[in-house]
């Protein structure tokens, strides 16, 4: 039996992902993680931005985008799109005014789903945006995502 840190693995489809955080909240993560993706998309790269804040997303809001994602063939969400990049969040599958209430376990099951379980469709770039803290979030896929 294998122990210590999980095997860290590219995100599927993902040429490169670049994290956006902070220990801080309030500082602009966001903002930043959305000019990052938009000017990579005005350089002609296929680009997406993951918001992996389950308590309080803003990618929805900062992309104007509302509603569930569908699911692809192979039963993996179909990211939201609008200015060039694809988007996806937990706030396109939780109501926008709907508090989440979950506690460690159901948080890192929404993270594993929100990495592993999403058709990007060939990306040469994913901004991540991420929590503020030092958290299990941040924790986790700074153990299990390659990053660049």
């Amino acid at each position: 039996m294998q122990r210590g840190l999980p095997q860290k693995r590219p995100l599927r489809d993902v040429r490169k992902t670049v994290a956006v955080s902070s220990a801080k909240g309030g500082v602009g993560k966001s903002t930043i993680a959305v000019n990052l993706a938009l000017a990579f998309a005005r350089q002609g790269h296929r680009t997406g931005i993951l918001d992996t804040d389950i308590f309080g997303p803003s990618i929805p809001t900062l992309f104007n985008l509302s509603g569930e994602p569908r699911l692809s063939e192979q039963n993996r969400l179909l990211p939201l799109s609008n200015y060039g990049v694809k988007s996806m969040s937990m706030g396109y599958l939780v109501g926008e005014k709907a508090p989440v209430v979950w506690r460690g376990l159901m948080v890192m099951k929404a993270l594993q789903q929100l990495l592993w379980e999403v058709e990007w469709g060939g990306l040469d770039i994913l901004v991540m945006d991420l929590p503020p803290g030092t958290g299990d979030t941040q924790l986790t896929i700074t153990q299990q995502v390659v990053l660049d």
